[in-house]
């Protein structure tokens, strides 16, 4: 493995076997809710290929 993975509060970062690397990060809303926004990198920057409310998180 070249690169290991991150994680930190906020989310994660992760590089699949085949393919680019991905990150799922947790932004904490003003209604005490989470904004899931999931990016795949491109080579050059992060694009956001998906955001969703999350209401309840915790750890497994």
């Amino acid at each position: 493995m070249s690169e290991v993975s991150v994680a930190d509060v906020n989310g994660i970062v992760y590089e699949p076997v085949r393919g680019p690397k991905w990150k799922i990060e947790f932004e904490p809303r003003s209604d005490g809710s989470f904004e899931r926004i999931e990016a795949v990198w491109n080579g050059c920057q992060w694009r956001i290929t998906g955001r969703e409310v999350v209401t309840t998180m915790r750890r497994i």
